[in-house]
Parts: C-alpha cells; sequence; structure tokens
C-alpha cells in the first residue's frame, strides 16, 4: 500500500517553509564591522660628538691645548659635547681606554701617571676621576638633541701630577676612548 501526500497537504507543507524561511530571516539582530589600521616603525639612536661628529668607523680626533708638551704639574682640558640624534632616549657608558705608549711598556707608563677627571659641565657632576687608563663610567644621560647646541658638555681634564718622575718624559700616548650609546630602560 502506498502513502499519497494530496495535493492540498504538499501546498500547506511548502507555504509553511517558505513562512518559517520568512520569520526566521525578520529575527536578525543588527550588526555592524570595521577595520582598524596602523603603522609601526622603530626608532633611532645615533651618538655625536662636537659639530656632528660620528666617531665611526673611523675615530674622531680631538686635541688638547697644551697636550703634547706635559710637564710635572700641568693640567689640560677639553670640551666634548655629546649628544643622540636620534629619536629614543639613551644613557651614554665609556669603557676603558684603549692606550698605546711610545715606549711600549714601561715601568713606569704615563698612561698610570697621568690623571682624568670627565665632569659633566651642567650638572657639575663628575663621572670618572683617576688614572686615564682607568677611565670609565655608565648610564650617563646622553640628551636626544638635533644640533650640539642642545647636547651634553662633558669637561676632560688631565693632569700630571707635580710628583711624576723623570721616567715619564718622553712617552707620547694614543688614546682611544671607547663611547657607546644604548636605548634608555
Amino acid at each position: 500500500m502506498a502513502f499519497e501526500i494530496s495535493t492540498r497537504a504538499r501546498i500547506i507543507a511548502a507555504a509553511t517553509v517558505v513562512l518559517g524561511v520568512g520569520v526566521a530571516t525578520t529575527f536578525a539582530a543588527f550588526s555592524d564591522s570595521g577595520d582598524v589600521r596602523t603603522e609601526l616603525a622603530s626608532g633611532t639612536l645615533d651618538l655625536k660628538f662636537d659639530d656632528a661628529q660620528d666617531g665611526n668607523p673611523d675615530a674622531y680626533l680631538i686635541e688638547f691645548d697644551g697636550g703634547s708638551s706635559l710637564v710635572p704639574g700641568a693640567t689640560v682640558s677639553r670640551d666634548l659635547v655629546v649628544y643622540n640624534s636620534g629619536s629614543v632616549e639613551a644613557d651614554l657608558d665609556l669603557a676603558l681606554p684603549v692606550v698605546v705608549n711610545s715606549a711600549g711598556s714601561p715601568a713606569e707608563a704615563l698612561q698610570d701617571a697621568l690623571l682624568l677627571e670627565i665632569r659633566d659641565d651642567e650638572s657639575g657632576a663628575v663621572l670618572y676621576t683617576g688614572p686615564l687608563s682607568g677611565a670609565t663610567f655608565a648610564d650617563f644621560e646622553v640628551p636626544r638633541a638635533a644640533t650640539p647646541e642642545d647636547g651634553a658638555t662633558l669637561v676632560l681634564t688631565a693632569t700630571l701630577p707635580a710628583e711624576a718622575t723623570i721616567a715619564v718624559a718622553g712617552q707620547t700616548l694614543d688614546i682611544t676612548f671607547s663611547f657607546t650609546a644604548e636605548q634608555a630602560v
């Protein structure tokens, strides 16, 4: 025996499906969407000396007035402007200097007899004082500046003490001060 669906039942079933779909779509909730776009870039750090001198890859040569004929009791000074022309805050460190003595390795070396003081001219803070061969400091806040006029002035003062002996006479030093600026945290 076959079961037959009447035409009337088919029409009612089809109408129910159409009505159900229509009702389902009318219960839809409001919605909205949007996109957000941004751009990210890394900052820069660019250590400069005096009048926009880089010191890298070649060392920036500075001279002390009177530094070529030191005698016991003599003091010579040199201002060195330091600044960061980059976009991030930075701290300045000074590593131990590399010193080459023209006399080789004498028993009494000029680099051990010479005293060095490094001072921040603005605050008067002494960053280092002691033998030239041990000169080092860390975490000096180097100004972020576009020009040397807004930089920090470090005053380097070298003194050959009055008690220096004749053993250091005639020695010439080639000194490299290695400064490193690192992003401040």
